[in-house]
């Protein structure tokens, strides 16, 4: 069911949308990231069925093909989802917090993308990734370490709102809504950030 996107959610959509070059000249792949999703790709195996939201530049996505894994190419930026098919792949235009996610997946993988939800936002996009994938079910995301929330327009000369986390709060987030965290790192290389990657916790009506 399609409903309307929160305002941060708007307008930092907005700001990709026309600062897409900008953000697109300024964007390098850190190290941290490759090792991550090697790991996310070893779990998942060759023949999984992965989605991921917030597509961007859709490296990663490219990453897990060349290792077996099928990828839905999703983003809630019309110019990033227009640039993925110019580029001959497919892609759908998707919002966590407007719609609702496409089922049947292995695993759900979010690279820095959930981050710009609220924490009420995030947790129900944390019970819709738990809807959208098969037991055992794997998901995987990247978010901004640190206190509160904040608009900036570091990095992109537009707005955009963050959340940031410290560990316990983060972790305590995923296991209420059904995710078992079973890789947690802390990177600090460029800004602090935590990479987790969880299974989805068994449930008394699986039982």
């Amino acid at each position: 069911m399609k409903r309307t996107a929160p305002e941060n959610v708007t307008r930092t959509v907005a700001s990709y949308e026309r600062g897409m070059a900008e953000y697109l000249a300024n964007y390098s792949e850190s190290p941290t990231i490759r090792a991550f999703r090697s790991k996310v790709a070893r779990r998942l195996g060759r023949g999984a069925r992965l989605l991921e939201l917030g597509s961007g530049p859709g490296d990663d996505a490219l990453y897990f093909e060349s290792q077996g894994i099928a990828v839905t190419r999703s983003d809630a930026t019309r110019a990033f989802v227009e640039r993925m098919r110019d580029a001959g792949q497919e892609a759908r235009l998707l919002d966590v917090t407007a719609d609702d996610l496409p089922t049947g997946y292995d695993g759900v993988y979010a690279n820095a993308v959930l981050l710009h939800l609220t924490r009420t936002q995030f947790a129900d996009a944390l019970e819709k990734a738990a809807r959208s994938v098969t037991a055992p079910g794997l998901l995987a995301l990247t978010m901004k370490e640190g206190d509160g929330d904040a608009w900036t327009s570091a990095k992109l000369a537009r707005p955009r709102f963050f959340t940031y986390w410290r560990e316990g709060a983060l972790l305590a987030a995923l296991r209420a809504a059904g995710w078992e965290p079973s890789y947690v790192e802390h990177v600090t290389a460029r800004e602090p950030w935590i990479n987790c990657i969880c299974a989805l916790a068994a449930r008394a009506d699986d039982a």
